[in-house]
């Protein structure tokens, strides 16, 4: 198997704590974007244990859901956690109108541990295969 895969799942568990230390600070929205970056770089992991290669967001995006989603290789509920986590990070970058509520990124940062987990889990069976 490709090494980059376990490097993006390894970025991914980073993204993960970072997450986790930033909903202890006095700006907790801001870990919407390291929940995010975990979903995507897992996502990015599942892609190329395919041999697939993105070149933007949207693409990996529409790819996971291709690929995944709807084949069933994947609970369809995780793209839908893919996007709005994209949706939510964009807001919590650039909308400096809008600070996301913390039982909001709570759930979105365990959505994302539920999302890296599913990866990891669904990698490990295709090295068992």
């Amino acid at each position: 198997m490709n090494p980059r895969i376990w490097l993006l799942l390894e970025r991914a568990h980073d993204d993960l704590a970072a997450a986790a230390d930033v909903l202890k600070t006095e700006r907790p929205w801001r870990a919407a974007t390291d929940a995010y970056y975990a979903m995507f770089h897992a996502a990015e992991a599942l892609l190329l244990s395919l041999g697939i290669e993105t070149s933007s967001h949207s693409a990996a995006q529409a790819a996971f859901g291709q690929q995944f989603a709807k084949t069933g290789r994947l609970d369809t509920k995780l793209h839908r956690y893919l996007l709005n986590a994209y949706d939510k990070r964009i807001t919590a970058d650039y909308d400096v109108t809008v600070k996301l509520r913390t039982d909001e990124v709570q759930a979105l940062v365990a959505q994302a541990e539920e999302f890296v987990a599913a990866a990891e889990h669904h990698l490990a069976s295709d090295l068992d295969s």
